[in-house]
């Protein structure tokens, strides 16, 4: 409350909101003087603190806080005077005090939209851990773009309901307009929605080797919020529509594991001595698996009689390759391999045969055998 000495006189009254007016400005002077001094203290004994980060994101709004009390301030002071020269001035206090208030509804959303900014950047960078920056760094730039927009749409329809606007039919004018365009870009939001699924579940990485069924397949080169990129054989990037990731059958041949089975088929004659031949494939298998780069040495191989065919008893190989580029070599090396050992013991491949049997003596009708 002002003195009737200050509320009535024409001198003492302006004298005093201009001394109200100076002090804020000191505060103000004040406040970033210490800010700074604490700020360069911190930085010589961390530069890239969290707590030297959140100072010199509160700084600026603090400063300008008491910058702008100090016309706000002043400028209530000469409202109350009563002297004939500012008398015009009353009853004004109270929009002055409205736009107070809004200033400091908007300080507060800014900080908090700061802060909020600097404590994800912050946990990104010194709280993940190696494996999961990769999906840290996929999932908070669209939270980091939301947020503030979140924080400044309620901060405003605050500021709203400070200024007596009613909010309730904005809220539902919201609502339709939300939903109006949610229909509009379903297909976006679907892909969307897939692509978080898909980053926080974390079951594709960049360069697993995947498969769609009845799709395309290659090595994933990003995995982004709207689509996939994956880089086929023919080294062409293919985008592939997340909400289509998701509704298809998807292979992931460097799941759990990049290690890939690899099974060579073949058949060997009839005439063939079966338990000789296995061992012949037993010995070619361990023996490319022990010269090749790309074969796992701690899987043994495996090699069985599978059917009858018309032509050959079937057989097959089972190796183990460490990924799926090394699937094909290891499996080009065990065919030369299997090939050139059954030439040299004269062990034949037969082509597809059919024997057919049929009856040497013809009988024939003659006159003399009728008779």
């Amino acid at each position: 409350m002002l003195s009737e000495t200050i509320k009535t006189s024409e001198l003492w009254g302006p004298l005093f909101a201009l001394i109200i007016f100076l002090l804020m400005l000191i505060s103000a002077i004040t406040v970033q003087v210490i800010f700074q001094l604490i700020i360069k203290k911190r930085e010589k004994v961390s530069e890239n603190s969290i707590d030297v980060e959140l100072l010199k994101s509160i700084k600026g709004p603090l400063v300008l806080f008491f910058v702008i009390l100090a016309p706000v301030l002043g400028f209530i002071v000469l409202t109350k005077i009563e002297a004939n020269l500012w008398i015009n001035l009353a009853g004004l206090d109270i929009w002055a005090r409205k736009l107070w208030v809004l200033i400091i509804i908007f300080e507060i959303s800014y900080v908090a939209s700061k802060t909020s900014q600097v404590l994800m950047q912050w946990y990104v960078k010194k709280l993940s851990t190696a494996e999961t920056v990769k999906l840290e760094t996929k999932l908070l730039p669209p939270i980091k773009r939301i947020l503030p927009i979140t924080i400044y749409v309620v901060a405003t329809l605050i500021a709203l309901d400070q200024l007596d606007i009613a909010i309730s039919p904005l809220l539902a004018g919201f609502g339709i307009g939300g939903l109006a365009v949610a229909l509009a870009v379903q297909p976006t939001l679907s892909n969307f929605f897939a692509g978080t699924y898909l980053v926080s579940e974390g079951q594709l990485k960049e360069g697993d080797f995947i498969e769609l069924e009845g799709g395309p397949s290659g090595f994933i080169e990003e995995v982004g919020w709207r689509s996939t990129k994956i880089k086929n054989r023919f080294n062409n990037l293919v985008i592939i529509p997340n909400s289509k990731m998701i509704d298809t059958i998807l292979t992931n041949y460097y799941s759990p594991t990049p290690a890939t089975n690899v099974i060579v088929k073949c058949g060997i004659s009839y005439e063939s001595d079966l338990n000789k031949v296995e061992e012949i494939i037993n010995t070619v298998a361990k023996n490319i698996l022990n010269s090749s780069d790309d074969g796992v040495k701690d899987v043994d191989p495996f090699v069985g009689f599978s059917e009858f065919g018309d032509s050959n008893i079937e057989f097959f190989v089972f190796l183990q390759a460490k990924d799926r580029t090394g699937s094909f070599k290891l499996k080009s090396e065990l065919i030369k391999a299997i090939y050139k050992e059954f030439a040299s013991q004269n062990i034949e491949i037969n082509y597809p045969v059919r024997k057919i049997k049929y009856d040497t003596q013809v009988k024939t009708d003659t006159p003399e055998n009728t008779s």
